[in-house]
């Protein structure tokens, strides 16, 4: 099953995440604001966070990465205790606290866990906590997000109407509610969850997302025109038929999302993780690609006229019936094992006034 999550500052965080002058006089916004600066992008031999760590806990045992192990602290008697040890600790990704046999027991994970289960026989109280960065959440397998900054405010703030907008939904928890025909137009919700969420015709027109959670989200027919989802986790979201216009996705995770049929004419995608993600049919013309990956990736007939893809990588993707034209970059574009690659005369098609398939 799925459980709620807790959110825990185990230490202060540095003064300029908290200074109210510098987010428009919202503690709200600069909480969330330091939660999306752990989130970047980040490898396992770049090392755990032990600056500001921030704590997302779940019921459960921690299931272990495969290859990984972890090792037992047996002197904490507390959860955060067990965190105390692991935050200032560059190896030590997230903490798996248990009372076994009513001895509280604390396991330190040096690699983030894969998800949680149940507890197990003799074990009772078990959490498992992980250290909020990218990495860590990208490789939790369930229901575990920053929801749960919305306790610090009034419950009221976080309630899903069908009118939101230009509201403050920052950290708020809507994981798994129907939120379909919703107007979300110009609110903000920076770092909220909308994870397993549905949202068929959701309005969120000029709406700030940066750093939400959409993973799993049903968002067919939503829009998101000029909306900012920078450093947002879309992996498996549906947004098939959506209007996305001039939306900012620079540094998403968009990894086996589906965006058939979506219009993302103008759209910023720069540094995108698109890997085995949809794009069939997708309109988009004068898209920013820079430096994104679309790694076994499907634009079976997508328009990608004025597009710039320079440094991008198509590497294994079907790009089949591709429309091309007028792109910026097409020189720089690793089509490694793409296929429908383009012609060795595909450049000269760049030139060319209109949309032209240099495929064929």
């Amino acid at each position: 099953g799925h459980y709620p999550v807790t959110v825990v500052f185990s230490q202060p965080m540095p003064r300029r995440f908290f200074s109210a002058s510098a987010f428009g006089g919202s503690l709200a916004v600069a909480v969330c604001t330091a939660l999306v600066h752990l989130a970047r992008a980040q490898s396992a031999k770049d090392g755990a966070p032990t600056q500001g760590v921030i704590w997302l806990s779940s019921p459960g045992d921690c299931i272990l990465a495969a290859g990984t192990h972890s090792r037992v602290t047996w002197g904490a008697e507390t959860l955060p205790k067990c965190q105390e040890i692991c935050e200032k600790d560059r190896k030590c990704w997230a903490v798996d606290f248990s009372t076994y046999n009513s001895y509280p027991r604390c396991k330190l994970l040096i690699a983030p866990p894969a998800g949680a289960t149940p507890k197990q026989a003799g074990i009772s109280e078990a959490t498992c906590s992980i250290k909020a960065s990218q990495l860590s959440r990208y490789a939790f397998n369930g229901r575990l997000g920053s929801g749960a900054m919305g306790s610090h405010t009034p419950v009221a703030r976080c309630m899903a109407t069908f009118n939101m907008q230009a509201g403050d939904y920052n950290g708020c928890d809507f994981q798994g509610l129907k939120m379909s025909g919703t107007d979300f137009s110009k609110a903000s919700g920076v770092g909220a969850t909308f994870s397993f969420a549905t949202l068929l015709g959701f309005q969120a027109r000029e709406s700030n997302l940066r750093g939400a959670m959409f993973e799993r989200t049903e968002a067919q027919k939503s829009k998101f025109d000029f909306a900012d989802m920078s450093d947002s986790m879309c992996i498996g979201a549906n947004f098939r038929d959506a209007s996305m216009e001039g939306v900012t996705l620079t540094n998403a995770k968009l990894a086996d999302a589906h965006l058939d049929g979506a219009v993302l004419t103008k759209a910023s995608l720069q540094n995108v993780d698109g890997e085995k993600a949809s794009f069939r049919n997708a309109d988009m013309t004068g898209a920013d690609l820079r430096g994104a990956r679309f790694t076994s990736a499907s634009f079976e007939g997508a328009i990608l006229f004025e597009a710039d893809v320079t440094g991008a990588s198509f590497k294994d993707a079907d790009v089949t019936g591709t429309v091309w034209g007028f792109v910026t970059g097409f020189d720089t574009v690793d089509f490694t094992g793409a296929k429908g690659a383009p012609s060795p005369d595909a450049v000269a098609c760049t030139q060319k006034a209109a949309p032209c398939n240099p495929f064929g």
